[in-house]
C-alpha cells in the first residue's frame, strides 16, 4: 500500500495495429497491467466499441489501487496530426481516416486524449526508458503488418512540418513499377510475417530467400536513412523481432556496402528492450 500512495497517477497507453491493440496500464516507470485485442476493421462504431472493451480492465485495475488515471496516450498507424488530434491517412488502417478521433473517444472516456503515431511513440518509450536513453540522435523502425518508422533529435521526437516526417516504408525502392519499401515487404511476407517465419524456422527454402530479402531492402533503405542524417545508433522493435535472426544479418551487410561514409558505417543497430509494448508505453508517455 506504501507503493501505491506515493504514485499520484497512471496512465493509459494504446497501441493500435493493423491486425492488433495493444495497452497498458502505466505508472511512469512500469507497466502494472495490459491488455490485447484484435483491431476491428469493418465499421468505425465496432472499434470504438472494442477499444472501450481493451481499456475497461485497465480502469478496473486503477479502481482497485485507488489510483487515478490522468490519461490516455494513443499511438496509430499512419500520419497523424498530433496537435489537432486528428487521423490524417492510416494506409493499412483506413477506416479511420479523416476521423477526429479524441471527439468520438470522449463520447465514453472521460479524461484527457493525446494521439500520435504509433513508431513516434514506439521509438518516444525507447528513448525515455530504453535503449535510447544515451543517445540523441536516433532512427527507430517497427516491423509488423507494416513498417513504420521514427526520428528522436535533440531530445524530441521530429515530426516534419506537416506531420508526415521520416516514412522509411513509403519510399521506393523500385523506379520501374514503382514499389515501395512497405509493398515489397507485404509482398514477401504475404501480409503473414508470422506465417513466413515458422516456415522459414521449418527449413522452407523459398521463405527464407524471402526474408532475405526483406533484409536487403531494409538494408538498402536504413543505409539511405544514415547517408542522409547519420544517426548514433537505429532500433529495430514491432511484432516481427521475434524473428529477427532471419534478416539481421542481412540488414547488416546490406547497409556496410551502401553507406558512403566509412565512419558511418559504425552505427549501432539494436533491438528493442522494451518489447511489443513498447508501442503502448510510449503512448503513456505523451501524458507526461
Amino acid at each position: 500500500m506504501d507503493n501505491i500512495k506515493k504514485i499520484k497517477s497512471y496512465a493509459i497507453g494504446v497501441d493500435i495495429g493493423a491486425t492488433n491493440m495493444k495497452a497498458v496500464l502505466f505508472d511512469g516507470k512500469k507497466v502494472i497491467a495490459d491488455s490485447v485485442l484484435a483491431t476491428p476493421r469493418d465499421t468505425i462504431e465496432h472499434f470504438l466499441i472494442m477499444a472501450n472493451a481493451l481499456i475497461e480492465p485497465l480502469i478496473e485495475k486503477a479502481r482497485q489501487d485507488k489510483v487515478k488515471i490522468k490519461g490516455m496516450g494513443l499511438g496509430l498507424p499512419g500520419i497523424i496530426n498530433h496537435k489537432e488530434k486528428r487521423v490524417i491517412n492510416l494506409p493499412n488502417l483506413p477506416l479511420l481516416n479523416g476521423l477526429e478521433i479524441e471527439e468520438k473517444l470522449k463520447e465514453k472516456i472521460n479524461f484527457p486524449i493525446e494521439i500520435d503515431n504509433d513508431a513516434n511513440c514506439f521509438l518516444l518509450a525507447e528513448a525515455k526508458l530504453g535503449l535510447a536513453e544515451k543517445y540523441n540522435n536516433v532512427y527507430g523502425l517497427t516491423l509488423g503488418t507494416g513498417i513504420g518508422s521514427a526520428w528522436w533529435f535533440n531530445n524530441k521526437i521530429y515530426h516534419g512540418c506537416n506531420y508526415g516526417s521520416c516514412e522509411i516504408a513509403h519510399t521506393l525502392i523500385d523506379f520501374t513499377e514503382p514499389i515501395t519499401l512497405e509493398k515489397a515487404y507485404q509482398k514477401l511476407n504475404q501480409n503473414n510475417p508470422a506465417q513466413l517465419a515458422e516456415e522459414a524456422y521449418r527449413g522452407d527454402n523459398l521463405a527464407q530467400k524471402s526474408y532475405a530479402e526483406i533484409g536487403r531492402f531494409l538494408g538498402l533503405s536504413l543505409a539511405n536513412v544514415v547517408n542522409l542524417i547519420h544517426p548514433e545508433v537505429i532500433i529495430i522493435g514491432g511484432g516481427v523481432i521475434g524473428s529477427s535472426d532471419l534478416f539481421f544479418s542481412e540488414i547488416k551487410n546490406t547497409m556496410h556496402e551502401y553507406i558512403m561514409n566509412p565512419e558511418a558505417k559504425k552505427v549501432k543497430i539494436l533491438k528493442s528492450k522494451l518489447g511489443e509494448l513498447a508501442g503502448a508505453i510510449g503512448a503513456a508517455l505523451l501524458l507526461s
